[in-house]
């Protein structure tokens, strides 16, 4: 057991140990705490030693050191990193690392030596060191031998130094002359907790505009990596010297977009604040509905700050648990694609430690040269034998990799993808497992979002998988899912028809999947029960038989007189077994209609209500068989998963109907919507979208005026058009350089013509994921191998209607209706150069070929805009077309096309501007659009200085002014402040000296003026006499952090502030919360009341650090929950936040952090924000505080700190209500 582990170690110890310069062990008055003696600097200090969860010993546990009174400086400052390096050890390996890191001596001035049974082990496997050494995180990886560049630091604290700052100096001018902008925030050169900031805009990393509008981001934003170091600046050397586990304690990092090219402090915690899975993807959700919001309103979706990015999630993984790793594979001289490579290669394997040494681990890496060289260059490669590597520099450029090349590996494995996949968005590999994290951890696109944003797109990519489906054509399925679905057998012969047509249509070879018989299909015999239609209730003939289900489950009904309708349930409850209840039945569209060859209905006969609730319903029970949802999706033959998945998307209903769910209960997603969408149909609706690989954005309504208009093409009167772009993201800087190499070299007036694709629609949803090729022959090849393409409308819609028919129209429940499909590319213009060129252009090489649009004809009335002859209304023409080649340009159906300028990237218009042309723009720009952005110079960060002066000064030379002199605890000496002649006569004060030497700038952007605070009308108390030495020194270290951090730091930064000149009790702190943010509710109301902070209490007990504090409000007066407020504030003053329940409580938190915590949730408007009352009451009192935060507790399952009442009460009794 571990308590009797401790035990006897302690036990051990305290018997006596022969450790050199260490006496004296013995048992302190907490629990996990004793004391020992230790000679440092030839005298001896006695120190204590606190773990804080005994239960983690003897292997998981953390040590706390705290030095006494009169412990010299630097031997204080050694004990955190002697704590961080004992991690895991055992208490007599605790105290020779002591030893050994403060010098200590013995009665003989013998200093302590290694364990002679370790030095024994290090002769025996001296010849191992350098392979099984170097990879000491996981035992799973082979480890290669190891050629380490860098001697490994394994000190857990650094010293300041000017070596120290030289080198933090050293490392962040490398990341600035590598073309990106640097910050920091908090205490980065005084060797403390801090946080680092590279950044860099995405104008500059060579992504194409579709991707940008895919991944949802604007040229002049930037892509911020946001380093933290939780015990001071680590550089490469140490991170030498870690494993996986020890780096995760040093070193953490985080990516997102921003405005700016830091983040605030405030927004630096925020990132690193864990949240769980449902609060994480409620942020990310209400962060899109702002987005849509902003883009609705403004025809731009900017969002102040800083946020996570698409693609954050997997990077954030994939940093924390490889990153460290890779590293070391790096200093093995591998490549970044090596060491990825070996990183899989080796995972589970027992090959031997040499597989690290082959050839294909160590070549170098072939990138495509379409990047620019910010993305491509490597440091360490750069700089193999020169100087140390900037480890902030090499970070972000391994970030760089994995977001500007994200299409190229898996999401979650990050496996390389294969070579010929063309994708503009991130996806997973074809590994079952990979798809299962995907989906289930929630790193695919918001389903929700898409909806409501898109709604004609979505309908779009249902309509064209089902029709892939319908048609024997659909080959990648949502397999490792497990999702449960009805047995074939269920389904009857409700597609019938449906299978018959495609039979005829679209024949199997006989080597084809779909043509095998069946596996793991047997038929599955139904279960008999009765139901009632009417009141929802179904019954079983056998009571004493076992349940069969659960509330939660699907099944499928069909009763004895109407076989030919299936009805969908959702079994709501079970309690009076053998009769359960139904939620409203579901019924498949297919069983509605009447199958039509080739025409579909009008909207409102097309699409009916799926629920009959209208109908006349017999009240009584009805003979009927079941079937469940009990068959594994994975587990079906290809035939059979076909089917499963138009059969299931029969079941959804339409995209509109969704859409409004969701803006009826914005905070809800579509799994909450549990009576209408079975699991399995919301499974594959969000495979369906998050699988989609292009980038398709709905071009407005045909009848809209002003910009929408304008991006509309003419010539195509009555097809729904869409912009469309596919391949990689850097697909359109390979286009743009064949384009000029080829004018260039041919010297051409129109360097680009723009042509049609047609292709059935059985086909699209196989291209939107693939790209465009011809590794397939569909139509045959009379005219060579390429991609066909036509400048006649008419010839390319003769191939999209190929095997059409009712079948192939898609989804039943389409708002759409679409019946064909189209796609506008841009060729280069070299005709003599193309395969064919008459009658079709047929073009074999892929990067001449670039999608610009899609069009779809629908049946649906609404969303038609009826051809030019019978038209009142003219289509508009386009006021800045794009000049095309007389030769070559292409017909519609009512016209030759005319093409907007904003078809094709902003950039390609500006390539003839003179210079003051570009200047004029460059001051012009609004940057509201991709048709109007802000111009930057190419070495724009490169040659630019940081924006703040902050962060100017920690580039200068020797920037750290002397310490100030610290003065140890006990020694009561005023010192005056700098200038005034003040002494500071304040408990902090006679604790750490004058202020004045690192005091803030005095430019404030606040209103905000420390000092005008009366603490006379404060509920002031005395030092508790049920204090401990333990939580006395624990509060003043946390003391010294906190008030070191505000000296340094600008008012309006940090947002809070303590008066250590009224300090007179370590166990009460009096904190104002100030400088909010100028939108909320909460700054508004402030601003009208005069108010300029709020004034909080934080009480502290004996168990302190183990319990958390008491945090509430004093004043102003907030308004409660039950009146509309929010702000985590209850009614009785107390903060609402579990992080302050001994659930949420850990014992190494920092104040500073839980001060920011309760910052971030003051300033939360989730779900309401905080308001201040309007009557002028009297200030909160502790009494009704202590019983709101009890209630709160109760309310949410928190478990209040024990003795309580009496630390939140000043030490009263039980009963006393402090007012």
């Amino acid at each position: 057991m571990p308590r009797r582990q401790y035990i006897a170690d302690l036990k051990k110890a305290e018997e006596g140990v022969s450790i050199a310069g260490i006496s004296h062990v013995q048992t302190g008055g907490d629990d996990g705490e004793f004391t020992f003696l230790c000679f440092a600097n030839d005298k001896p200090y006695k120190f204590s030693a606190l773990i804080p969860d005994v239960s983690d010993y003897p292997s998981g546990h953390m040590y706390m050191l705290i030095a006494p009174d009169d412990a010299p400086e630097p031997v204080a400052s050694a004990l955190s990193g002697i704590a961080e390096s004992a991690f895991g050890k055992s208490i007599e390996q605790l105290l020779e690392l002591t030893s050994r890191k403060l010098e200590s001596t013995d009665d003989d001035g013998d200093h302590q030596m290694l364990n002679s049974q370790d030095v024994g082990m290090a002769e025996e496997d001296s010849d191992d060191d350098d392979v099984d050494d170097f990879f000491p995180d996981d035992d799973e990886i082979q480890k290669p031998f190891s050629m380490q560049p860098h001697t490994a630091s394994t000190q857990g604290h650094v010293q300041t130094s000017s070596k120290f700052r030289s080198r933090i100096r050293s490392d962040l001018l490398s990341a600035k002359v590598s073309g990106f902008k640097v910050g920091h925030q908090s205490a980065l050169l005084e060797g403390r907790g801090c946080y680092v900031s590279i950044s860099c805009r995405i104008a500059k990393l060579g992504i194409s505009e579709e991707a940008m509008q895919a991944w949802q981001v604007q040229p002049q934003e930037y892509l911020v990596v946001i380093i933290s170091y939780p015990n001071g600046y680590k550089n490469m050397s140490d991170m030498e010297g870690y494993d996986v586990a020890t780096a995760r304690r040093y070193f953490g990092v985080k990516i997102g977009i921003s405005t700016t090219y830091k983040p605030t402090l405030q927004e630096a915690v925020q990132a690193f604040t864990k949240l769980s899975k449902e609060e994480e993807m409620k942020r990310e959700k209400e962060l899109e509905e702002g987005q849509d919001g902003a883009s609705q309103s403004q025809g731009v979706s900017m969002h102040k700050g800083f946020r996570n990015s698409f693609i954050s999630r997997p990077l954030h993984d994939l940093l924390e648990n490889r990153f460290p790793q890779l590293l070391k594979f790096r200093y093995n001289g591998m490549s970044w694609n090596g060491a990825e490579e070996f990183y899989h290669d080796s995972l589970g394997s027992h090959k031997p430690s040499n597989l690290g040494l082959e050839d294909k681990y160590m070549n170098a890496e072939v990138v495509s040269t379409a990047y620019p060289s910010i993305v491509t260059a490597d440091h360490i490669a750069d700089f193999w034998t020169g100087g140390e590597h900037s480890l902030p520099l090499v970070c972000m450029q391994f970030v760089l990799r994995h977001f500007v090349r994200c299409t190229e590996f898996c999401l979650i494995c990050f496996r390389k993808m294969p070579d010929d996949l063309q994708a503009i968005k991130p996806y997973v590999c074809e590994q079952p497992l990979c798809l299962y994290q995907y989906m289930s951890l929630g790193f695919g696109p918001s389903i929700e979002h898409e909806i409501i944003s898109q709604p004609k797109v979505v309908d779009l990519l249902v309509s064209f998988c089902y029709t892939s489906a319908v048609s024997n054509k659909l080959n990648d399925f949502p397999t490792g899912l497990s999702l449960m679905v009805p047995p074939s057998s269920a389904h009857q012969n409700d597609y019938a028809s449906a299978q018959q047509h495609s039979y005829n249509n679209y024949p199997q070879s006989q080597n084809h999947p779909a043509s095998q018989a069946p596996t793991g299909d047997a038929e599955v015999k139904p279960g008999t029960l009765k139901f009632n239609a009417a009141t929802k209730e179904i019954m079983f003939d056998a009571p004493e038989a076992k349940c069969p289900f659960k509330a939660g489950d699907w099944l499928v009904i069909r009763t004895n007189d109407n076989r030919a309708k299936a009805l969908h349930c959702r079994i709501s409850e079970t309690y009076f077994y053998p009769t359960s209840k139904v939620a409203e039945p579901v019924v498949p569209t297919t069983s509605q209609l009447t199958y039509q060859a080739t025409v579909f209905p009008s909207k409102r006969t097309m699409a009916p209500a799926p629920a009959t609730r209208a109908e006349q319903v017999e009240n009584g029970f009805k003979q009927a068989s079941f079937y469940m949802y009990d068959q594994n999706f994975d587990s079906l033959s290809v035939i059979h998963k076909r089917e499963a998945i138009y059969a299931l998307l029969d079941l959804l209903p339409s995209v509109d109907d969704m859409r409004q769910y969701l803006q009826r209960k914005k905070q809800s997603t579509l799994s909450s919507w549990v009576d209408r969408l079975s699991p399995a149909a919301l499974g594959v609706l969000r495979w369906i979208i998050a699988s989609n690989r292009a980038c398709i954005m709905q071009v407005d309504d045909p009848n809209a005026s002003g910009f929408g208009s304008q991006e509309r093409l003419c010539g195509m009167s009555g097809w729904t058009q869409f912009r469309f772009a596919m391949g990689a993201p850097d697909k359109e800087r390979r286009f743009v350089q064949a384009v000029r190499h080829t004018s260039n070299r041919l010297n051409l007036k129109h360097d680009t013509l723009f042509a049609w694709h047609g292709s059935p629609l059985h086909n699209w949803h196989g291209i939107i994921r693939e790209g465009l090729h011809f590794k397939d022959t569909a139509h045959g090849r009379a005219f060579g191998h390429g991609v066909y393409h036509s400048l006649d409308v008419n010839t390319s819609l003769s191939y999209s209607n190929i095997n059409g028919g009712a079948w192939g129209g898609g989804w039943p429940m389409s708002v759409l209706r679409v019946s064909q499909a189209l796609a506008l590319n841009e060729i280069v213009n070299a005709p003599k150069e193309f395969v064919s060129s008459n009658p079709h252009l047929v073009v074999a090489q892929l990067d001449w070929i670039q999608t610009r649009y899609l069009f779809v004809q629908t049946r649906n009335p609404d969303y038609t805009m009826p051809s030019a002859p019978n038209n009142a209304t003219k289509e508009v023409v386009p006021t800045n077309p794009i000049p095309q080649d007389s030769s070559y340009t292409p017909r519609g159906v009512s016209g030759h096309l005319v093409i907007p300028r904003s078809a094709i990237p902003s950039h390609r218009g500006q390539e003839s501007r003179t210079a003051d042309q570009s200047a004029k723009r460059r001051k012009t720009a609004t940057g509201t659009s991709f048709a109007d952005p802000i111009e930057l110079d190419i070495d724009d960060d490169g040659v630019s200085v940081a924006t703040l002066e902050e962060d100017l000064f920690i580039l200068n030379e020797d920037p750290l002014m002397p310490q100030p002199q610290t003065l140890h605890t006990g020694i009561i000496t005023p010192t005056p402040s700098k200038g005034k002649g003040k002494a500071n006569t304040g408990f902090f004060s006679k604790l750490i000296g004058s202020k004045s030497s690192t005091s803030p700038p005095a430019q404030t952007l606040t209103d905000y003026v420390p000092g005008k605070l009366d603490y006379s009308l404060l509920p002031m108390l005395v030092q508790p006499a049920w204090a401990t030495p333990s939580a006395t020194r624990r509060l003043m270290q946390d003391f010294k952090a906190v008030i070191a951090s505000q000296n340094k730091t600008p008012l309006h930064e940090l947002g809070w502030h303590i008066d250590e000149e009224k300090m007179e009790n370590m166990y009460q702190w009096i904190v104002e919360l100030h400088s909010f943010d100028s939108t909320l509710p909460l700054a508004q109301d402030m601003k009208k009341r005069g108010v300029t902070s709020v004034v909080l209490e934080m009480r502290f007990g004996k168990d302190y650090p183990m319990s958390p504090p008491f945090v509430r409000v004093i004043k102003p007066r907030f308004l409660g929950f039950q009146q509309g407020g929010g702000g985590h504030v209850t009614a009785g003053g107390a903060l609402c936040m579990e992080l302050l329940t001994n659930n949420g409580w850990s014992a190494v938190s920092t104040i500073e952090s839980v001060l920011l915590q309760v910052r971030i949730a003051m300033s939360s408007i989730d779900p309401k924000p905080a308001r201040l009352e309007n009557a002028s009451r009297a200030d909160y009192g502790v009494g009704e505080a202590v019983e709101a935060y009890i209630r709160a507790c109760n309310v949410h399952g928190w478990t209040v700190p024990d003795g309580f009442r009496e630390m939140a009460l000043g030490g009263a009794a039980p009963g006393f209500a402090y007012s």
